[in-house]
């Protein structure tokens, strides 16, 4: 029989994502779209539980503590074909103690211990795994019979663990912890009371097997309707409760609202594909992102897929802001306009629109955006990453203002030395942009900040000529406090005084700054960045803009 599943809100979007990709990734025919709807045979069913966690799995191996277990072999083959010094002795001895003996006595692993046959306990093996120290007066050298007997047990746990059944059921433990329990809880494996101890036939019994039974029935005595696809169902029982942060539990409490009576439920079929909903995010370090481009479902399948597809394929992870910069600075633009982006982050979900003004500053803003992608910054002893911040911001469509204040307010105090001046001036030309596009700064050009920037780097040229360069701290403090605060007087009586005591003239880019309150910041934060650069890296980005405005 053929299931047909239509596009509905954004949760269920995810799970038809998610559902598309399990079944593709087992068998590049078993499913068919056309623009409203996704279609496949029941028999897709069988064994989905297998290939639910297979997909997963293929996606998130390197993430997960499994690996981290097997990823040692390669390291410890190098160690047994040679003389162990006292540096690999200390890598050996801190891949014990924080990799072994904090995964294999979790209780995550021994409860999958059960399903996997192997030559050893991994729990015995741990008890007897003892690291090896010098002690004084030890030589390395003597050692060396003992730290073969060490490294053949290691081999053998990751032996162990390399098993196909291992990673079978140790990576299921991983993914239900660190991305299932992202989109679903409660129920299934997740349930704590649950009597089923195989993961994948809990799975199967939850989700898959009402689905066959339901095929199977007669509906014709059937009094309820799906509140998605409105197939006809036999009663209430598969409510919405088991969805993170969108269902409460009816069972356990029934008024909710006042004279509170469920009447929304979900088929079988909808339930299969809510439990998706984890498997069409795309999740990394803890962060998970969906675009709902629902216009029409190839669409909200190709976006989402080469999403997940740009985080995965490099060496080192992406975060979520960064692919999604890269994406939309593609071909991507006739595709998302004004569409829902969806975040997950600190176990809860954040919605932004994907305006087309937004998407215009990120595609204008390719070069900039580039700059800052490793860039970090500190405040207050913690850090960030001024990637995610400003993209934040820029989904909420706030402006930068007060991000730029922090930015130049650590790097003149001190707190962020390794912050570049560029990677500032960058975050100010990026909210330029859109600024703009917000109907602000409409009779500016975009080369006014380099020209403010310029004007700040040669007053600070000045200023060690005469070996008064310690007196530019507290000039930046002023200025800063000056534009915090809208006191333009402030700003303007501190750089007038400045160029007084150089006895230089004042730059026309310095008057304009009077203008406006938006380009009054704009300038101010640029000459500013004049002030702490070391020199103007952006020489080429100056003749490039004075000759035709806007890069």
């Amino acid at each position: 029989m053929e299931i047909r599943v239509e596009l509905g809100n954004w949760q269920f979007n995810a799970g038809i994502v998610g559902l598309y990709s399990v079944l593709k990734n087992h068998n590049e025919n078993s499913v068919r779209m056309d623009s409203e709807a996704l279609y496949f045979n029941s028999e897709e069913l069988e064994n989905f539980e297998e290939k639910y966690f297979n997909y997963l799995i293929k996606v998130y191996e390197k993430t997960l503590s499994w690996y981290k277990i097997v990823s040692f072999k390669d390291k410890l083959d190098y160690f047994k074909n040679k003389e162990v010094d006292e540096k690999d002795l200390n890598e050996i001895n801190t891949y014990v103690k924080d990799v072994l003996k904090k995964y294999l006595k979790s209780n995550s692993y021994v409860a999958a211990y059960d399903f996997i046959s192997g030559d050893i306990n991994p729990i015995e093996a741990e008890k007897n795994l003892k690291t090896i120290n010098l002690k004084k007066k030890e030589k390395i050298e003597d050692k060396q019979e003992e730290i073969k007997e060490f490294l053949d047990q290691i081999e053998k746990i990751i032996d162990y663990f390399n098993l196909s059944s291992a990673k079978k059921y140790i990576c299921g433990k991983n993914l239900i912890y660190n991305i299932i329990k992202n989109g679903w809880d409660g129920v299934s494996f997740l349930y704590r009371q649950t009597k089923e101890k195989d993961i994948y036939k809990d799975f199967k019994n939850y989700f898959i097997s009402p689905i066959n039974e339901y095929l199977e029935s007669d509906k014709k005595k059937y009094k309820y309707n799906c509140f998605i696809c409105n197939r006809e169902i036999k009663n209430l029982d598969n409510d919405f409760s088991f969805l993170v942060n969108t269902g409460f539990d009816t069972n356990r409490k029934l008024s909710h609202v006042w004279d509170f009576t469920n009447d929304v439920a979900m088929c079988p079929i909808c339930k299969l594909v809510y439990s998706c909903v984890p498997v069409g995010f795309s999740y990394v370090f803890g962060t998970g992102i969906f675009i709902n481009a629902n216009t029409n479902i190839k669409n909200l399948i190709n976006v989402n897929s080469r999403i997940k597809a740009e985080i995965y394929k490099e060496e080192n992870l992406s975060g979520i802001y960064k692919v999604l910069n890269r994406e939309l600075q593609k071909d991507m633009e006739y595709e998302l306009e004004d569409i829902q982006l969806v975040r997950f982050e600190n176990e809860k979900y954040y919605f932004n629109i994907l305006s087309k003004n937004m998407i215009r500053v990120i595609i204008e803003s390719i070069d900039d955006l580039k700059k800052i992608e490793s860039t970090t910054y500190k405040i207050n002893g913690e850090t960030y990453s001024l990637n995610d911040e400003l993209n934040k911001k820029l989904l909420n469509n706030e402006n930068l203002f007060n991000l730029i204040h922090k930015l130049l307010y650590s790097k003149v105090s001190g707190d962020s030395n390794y912050l570049s001046v560029g990677a500032i001036f960058s975050t100010i030309k990026i909210n330029f942009r859109m600024l703009k596009g917000i109907g602000y700064m409409e009779n500016r050009e975009l080369n006014i900040l380099p020209r403010a920037r310029s004007a700040g780097e040669q007053l600070k040229k000045k200023y060690e000529s005469k070996k008064s360069e310690h007196k530019l701290q507290g000039i930046c403090y002023r200025i800063l406090n000056g534009i915090k605060t809208n006191n333009i007087t402030m700003v303007m009586d501190t750089i007038l005084n400045s160029y007084l005591y150089c006895d230089e003239s004042v730059p026309k880019i310095i008057m304009e700054m009077m203008s406006d309150e938006e380009t009054f910041k704009e300038l101010g934060y640029s000459f500013v960045t004049g002030l702490l650069s070391k020199e103007f890296d952006d020489k080429k980005d100056e003749n490039k803009e004075d000759k035709g405005g806007e890069e």
